[in-house]
């Protein structure tokens, strides 16, 4: 037999898990936000990001940076994608790129790519990935020791698919 009651305190149980365990984090330019692990921490990562955030403990790290289509001629998806991720394999020691994986982030089409390599003398896997927003292109760079993969790629990929651009 099943009980509505008992079963509405379930839901309204596991929505409170949720809410305790993320957080969403504004973009300093309020022009995008993503819901991260509550455990996360604001973090200075790099100065042209309007998001930056991570767990040092967990070596997690995410930041976003968003670019005015307006500012842009004749950028579309793929073109932005792959002149972002070419800045990022510019200082990756023998990387090895997996991808592109088509996706939706926050309604957005969406690029993504794996990449692994070195980056100061340390082996790093990073997932970069390109959202075409309505207004802008935003990309959102997430990276991780290979030691830490297995734990933290999942937090990392869940975090990306939160992403939203704000009106």
């Amino acid at each position: 037999m099943r009980n509505p009651a008992l079963l509405a305190l379930i839901v309204i149980a596991l929505q409170v898990v949720a809410e305790d365990t993320s957080r969403t984090v504004v973009a300093s330019d309020k022009k995008s936000q993503i819901v991260v692990p509550s455990r996360w921490a604001q973090l200075e990562l790099n100065d042209a990001a309007e998001i930056q955030v991570g767990i040092e403990a967990e070596d997690a790290y995410l930041i976003v940076l968003n670019e005015a289509k307006d500012d842009l001629f004749a950028w579309n998806l793929e073109r932005h994608s792959r002149v972002t991720l070419g800045q990022l394999l510019s200082n990756v020691a023998n990387p090895v790129v997996v991808g592109p994986r088509t996706l939706t982030v926050g309604g957005s089409p969406a690029v993504q790519y794996e990449v692994r390599g070195a980056s100061e003398n340390r082996n790093i896997v990073y997932i970069h990935t390109t959202v075409d927003g309505p207004k802008h292109f935003s990309q959102i760079l997430a990276w991780t020791l290979p030691s830490k993969a297995e734990q933290t790629l999942p937090d990392l990929r869940q975090a990306i698919l939160t992403f939203r651009e704000l009106p």
